[in-house]
């Protein structure tokens, strides 16, 4: 790589975006040839109702009336670009072409809208990116060309700029790292279209230096052992960590045609970044991946690693390049990124990327074959619990699984015949929760894995009886607290290890007084008590959770470790000091998901509250003093958020601990 001062003296790379001419050759030569595995994604690609030369784009003189309509017609000049590059035949350009033209003929001001600025990066980075393939067609003339990059220049690159300037007036870390990452990419790839040396160089220097949370060191906060790097989001889903993870490897690539090698920067970073994320995808047990807890100044707590999006395989195309650049022309160990690469190849597209990156970014066959895996070995450690009208299955995941899915068999003999019930071919996750099935018959299961190359053996049987719900237990009872507009009520069945299913309607827990649902029974002295909520619905503006009461007056002292709020995600720890007095919050994980553990414990008056994604490894919510006689009242708490509606929530695993009476 050359100097910083010889950098801004030289000229662009053309065609120097995703693509340069050498790498659209090798895609073409192969598939003309019908290699694989670029033949493979070719005939993914030929299927994609966006790489038609019939596409109608949707041009507007605000860009952000949606931008969204305004990426998918930016996907669909890149694949109609490269069906024609690859194919020779031309409706394809000038597909693209016409796509262009409308838009440049239509955008008359800076893209204003929802997110923006923001997000409006994603579709203007795309437009940059394919509008840099497309500058090969003799077909587009030069005016329109010109037409189209004075679009960029007047128009998007005030946008992309004021977003990493400015962040909306916001605090410098209370945007993810996808925001920025995509106006990263944009200025970078809108300085190579442009050739706009300002432009390209304002990308590059964010990426290594900038404030926000998308610069790479921002992006990538903390490192660990064997190359990883916890990506900034893995806290929040695992869907948003790869929309990072893709639009930075962009980016990089960009700057990689152009000479300048992002990827190498801070030792690799964006590499340990992405080998982090790969691990949690391939659904490797969260003990063996290290987290540290992240906040930012909106105080976003992530607490413990997302499972929301966790092992999902059929999204997200962005492993490709990733793999191709670190490990096949750098020479890098990838394990984790590889693997994630031959899960999903050949890469479909997406609605946040490009993708088809098996055609796009293979240099060499024997590095990545197709199919790319045996046929992967048998699932062990199988196990069911029954549940109320419905069975838990969970299964053991090896390191060197390749696993791309897995059939589920059901009997209602130990010796079969097994029949499928389930099968999917894009989920890593090692579980299944079978809901299609009658109270009190026992059911065996067995499960196999498959990949692109077939499937596997069955594992050996297990069995499990759910059970229907029933009368509460003796000593417990359900009461409707407040103004409930509904009566709610709750049944109980002896499987996994207590199981409650809760409805309440109410419209809160908050303030100087409640409206609820309290399924509970009394306890004396010290205590824990805990639960796993498996699924509820609608919380809407509800809250679901753990409770202590003193009473079951609507005023009354109290302690709640609930979950609802902003997209039925936050998870809070509130206390009653007094009765009639407004109860105090303690906020806990944010972006909490379902399945999650609770439990609440008495030590004297103090009350604290504590989550857990496994039951086994606990974070602390809060605590909170609050004088309880010794004897109270605790149990399962649900409203509904209005008065009218009801919430339905199961819980399970709901077991007291008395530490003393």
């Amino acid at each position: 790589m050359v100097s910083a001062a010889a950098a801004w003296a030289r000229p662009f790379v053309h065609p120097g975006g995703l693509q340069t001419v050498a790498d659209l050759q090798r895609m073409k030569t192969n598939v003309l040839a019908g290699n694989h595995p670029w033949i493979d994604d070719w005939r993914r690609l030929l299927k994609d109702p966006q790489a038609r030369s019939n596409w109608r784009p949707a041009a507007h003189a605000n860009m952000g009336v949606s931008r969204q309509r305004a990426d998918e017609d930016a996907h669909a000049a890149y694949l109609n670009t490269l069906r024609w590059y690859v194919s020779g035949d031309t409706r394809y350009a000038e597909c693209a072409v016409r796509i262009f033209n409308a838009w440049s003929a239509s955008v008359n001001q800076v893209p204003s809208g929802q997110d923006m600025p923001g997000l409006i990066g994603i579709p203007i980075f795309h437009f940059a990116l394919a509008g840099e393939l497309l500058r090969i067609y003799p077909g587009w003339k030069p005016a329109d060309f010109n037409r189209f990059t004075n679009m960029m220049t007047r128009f998007c690159y005030p946008v992309c700029h004021d977003f990493l300037t400015r962040h909306n007036g916001a605090c410098i870390s209370a945007y993810w790292a996808n925001w920025d990452a995509c106006n990263i990419g944009a200025l970078i790839a809108m300085g190579v279209l442009c050739d706009n040396t300002n432009f390209y160089h304002e990308g590059i220097e964010y990426f290594e230096h900038g404030a926000g949370m998308g610069s790479i060191s921002n992006a990538v906060p903390y490192l660990y052992a064997d190359n990883l790097g916890q990506w900034q989001e893995s806290g929040r889903d695992q869907e948003h960590a790869q929309l990072g993870i893709g639009l930075l490897g962009s980016a990089c690539q960009v700057a990689w045609n152009q000479g300048d090698d992002l990827f190498g920067f801070a030792n690799n970073r964006l590499l340990a970044g992405a080998e982090y994320v790969a691990k949690c995808n391939l659904s490797y047990p969260a003990s063996t991946i290290p987290y540290t807890f992240y906040n930012n100044c909106s105080n976003a707590r992530q607490c413990y690693l997302s499972i929301n999006g966790l092992g999902r395989l059929d999204d997200r195309p962005v492993w490709e390049l990733i793999y191709n650049h670190y490990a096949v022309l750098k020479g890098l160990p990838t394990p984790y990124v590889k693997a994630m690469a031959q899960l999903m190849r050949p890469e479909p597209g997406s609605m946040d990327h490009f993708g088809y990156g098996t055609l796009t970014f293979t240099l060499d066959a024997a590095a990545s074959p197709f199919p790319p895996n045996p046929i992967p070995p048998v699932p062990t450690g199988l196990k069911a619990e029954a549940g109320v009208s419905r069975v838990f299955l969970n299964w053991g995941k090896s390191p060197n699984d390749t696993a791309q899915g897995y059939v589920v068999g059901r009997s209602t003999d130990s010796h079969g015949p097994f029949k499928d019930i389930a099968s999917w071919n894009a989920d890593s996750a090692p579980q299944y929760t079978d809901t299609s099935l009658s109270n009190g018959v026992t059911y065996y299961y067995v499960v196999a894995a498959r990949n692109q190359a077939g499937v596997s053996e069955n594992s050996k049987p297990v069995a499990a009886q759910p059970a229907a719900a029933g009368a509460l237990p003796p000593d417990w009872s359900s009461a409707n607290i407040g103004k409930v507009g509904r009566a709610g009520g709750a049944s109980y069945a002896m499987v996994s290890q207590n199981t409650f299913i809760t409805k309440g309607a109410g419209g809160k827990i908050s303030g100087k007084s409640d409206a609820l649902n309290f399924t509970h029974h009394a306890v004396n002295g010290d205590f824990a008590i805990k639960a796993r909520m498996v699924s509820a619905g609608p919380i809407g503006w509800g809250k679901i959770g753990l409770m202590v009461r003193e009473s079951l007056a609507p005023d009354a002292k109290m302690v709640a470790l609930t979950l609802g709020g902003v997209g039925d995600r936050q998870c809070r720890f509130g206390a009653r000091a007094d009765a009639g007095a407004v109860m105090t919050s303690q906020a806990g994980n944010d972006y909490t998901w379902l399945p999650v553990w609770f439990k609440i414990q008495r030590a004297g008056d103090v009350f604290t509250g504590y989550q857990s994604v496994d039951g086994t490894n606990w974070f602390k919510v809060g605590a909170s003093t609050v004088k309880m006689p010794n004897q109270c009242l605790t149990g399962l708490a649900v409203t509904g958020g209005k008065k009218e509606v009801f919430t339905t929530t199961v819980f399970d695993h709901a077991t007291m601990q008395y530490i003393s009476k």
